[in-house]
């Protein structure tokens, strides 16, 4: 049986996304839970202390094996073959541990801190295929979702069909280095186990945090296993290389 239907699969080559309910089983995320409330800086019983709480960036228990087993314990891997290519993929990071804290108040703006993994240093190229964001609690509206600018992985790919791919970021900024003409962010909300499944070259952020809870998300990237084969060609077509697709 298959994972997407014509039309998700659609949306995901149109959009460069595509969203997955219940994907993550909830004894799985009851543990993943409480290995990270082990490194938060914070009082899990008290929520004024979750507010610009740490620590920050990817938390060290991202490799704990309660922690992979929301990937290694799941069919993330298979749906995301059934796009890209049975048997095509090897885990390029596992589930990176990101929390985005409350920030204490309610000016809540759009996401800010937009760019494009593998392509965030001048003059590298440290591509992958695909990568999944797992919401490990309930995210809710303007709580720091996922966010994503649907569309944005057919503007990056044109771009880097006539020029280098070691100035990634390029292809949404203008000459004095101002994004222009993005479209507005998807800011992706939803249950434990909710899955967005993303194109590599989808520009992405975190979003800003005005609610009352800890945004608790894993993210882990698959590449190709030809990867170092392939990482600098732009096919005409950019599906080529995607079986499912």
């Amino acid at each position: 049986m298959a994972y997407f239907t014509d039309e998700e699969k659609l949306h995901f080559k149109e959009q460069g996304y595509v969203v997955k309910s219940d994907v993550v089983p909830m004894h799985l995320i009851d543990k993943a839970v409480d290995v990270l409330w082990e490194e938060i800086e914070a009082d899990r019983d008290d929520p004024e202390t979750w507010i610009n709480a740490g620590p920050k960036g990817n938390l060290k228990c991202s490799n704990h094996p309660d922690v992979r087993a929301t990937l290694t314990e799941t069919p993330i891997q298979d749906m995301c073959e059934e796009m890209v290519g049975k048997g095509t993929l090897a885990v390029s990071n596992y589930t990176f541990a990101k929390m985005i804290y409350p920030e204490g108040h309610d000016n809540w703006t759009p996401a800010r801190q937009m760019h494009l993994d593998g392509y965030t240093c001048e003059g590298v190229v440290d591509t992958f295929a695909i990568a999944v964001t797992v919401n490990i609690n309930h995210v809710k509206p303007r709580s720091g979702g996922f966010s994503i600018w649907p569309g944005a992985h057919k503007r990056a790919y044109e771009y880097f069909k006539t020029h280098s791919l070691v100035n990634g970021l390029d292809a949404f900024r203008n000459a004095q280095g101002e994004y222009y003409d993005l479209p507005t962010p998807v800011d992706v909300t939803g249950p434990p186990g909710t899955v967005t499944f993303w194109h590599h070259l989808m520009l992405h952020s975190p979003g800003v945090n005005c609610g009352r809870d800890i945004r608790m998300a894993f993210v882990s990237r698959f590449r190709r296993r030809d990867n170092n084969d392939m990482r600098f060609e732009t096919p005409d077509d950019m599906w080529e290389y995607w079986d499912g697709l």
